[in-house]
């Protein structure tokens, strides 16, 4: 029996950003068309880097020797999705251990993958000055309920500031607990668990991969 997913039972939903070449000065994707031995044609890569548009970060954007994403199964790159909501971002915009246990405490579960979507449209719209961010107490806890990956999208920041990320960075990644960013349309998820799948691309030595990543739902 051949598998397949039924459409009419499971919805697929594309959380990857779209890059638009040349990118921004900051996030920079220069191309160049040029052509193959058999008069094809293919892309020079001019300008980018490992961070550009949807990303999984490893260990080695990190610690010197820090595992890249050759060295993890594939398993560690898919899983169960837990939606992580934030409402208010003016009210709620340290996301701490007390509010990941009332937000997410009941479905938690070790392996899963944690998506944090900021629902407040201020935010969006530029009209809030304040984005909610994690804290490294908040690490501790994904840390403790050993997550498989923690993924956000750029109206949730990872830390207040350097030193924050920095220690937020050390708690997740020297459990082997990945980041995603640069997430996009979270706004589609209508659920709160899913299926997660974030494949980054295979290459050695780099710190992140970029990755197509997708969630299958059930559909209301």
């Amino acid at each position: 029996i051949m598998f397949t997913i039924d459409l009419s039972v499971y919805r697929i939903v594309d959380l990857s950003y779209e890059v638009i070449p040349p990118g921004t000065e900051d996030r920079p994707f220069q191309i160049q068309r040029g052509l193959l031995a058999d008069n094809a044609y293919k892309y020079d890569i001019l300008k980018t880097h490992s961070h550009v548009g949807t990303h999984v970060e490893t260990p080695a954007h990190f610690f010197d020797g820090g595992k890249d994403v050759t060295q993890y199964p594939l398993s560690r790159f898919f899983g169960r999705g837990i939606l992580l909501e934030i409402d208010d971002a003016q009210a709620t915009y340290i996301i701490t251990p007390s509010f990941l246990d009332q937000a997410i405490g009941d479905l938690i579960q070790p392996g899963d993958i944690v998506i944090c979507r900021n629902n407040d449209e201020r935010s969006k719209q530029g009209k809030s000055e304040k984005l909610p961010y994690m804290t490294p107490e908040a690490a501790e806890w994904f840390k403790a309920r050993r997550i498989k990956m923690l993924g956000v999208d750029n109206y949730v920041r990872l830390s207040k500031n350097i030193p924050e990320g920095r220690r937020l960075h050390d708690i997740l990644m020297s459990e082997d607990i990945m980041l995603i960013e640069w997430l996009d349309h979270l706004e589609a998820l209508q659920q709160r668990e899913f299926f997660v799948m974030a494949l980054p691309f295979k290459v050695q030595q780099v710190d992140s991969g970029w990755t197509r990543v997708i969630a299958i739902e059930e559909r209301k």
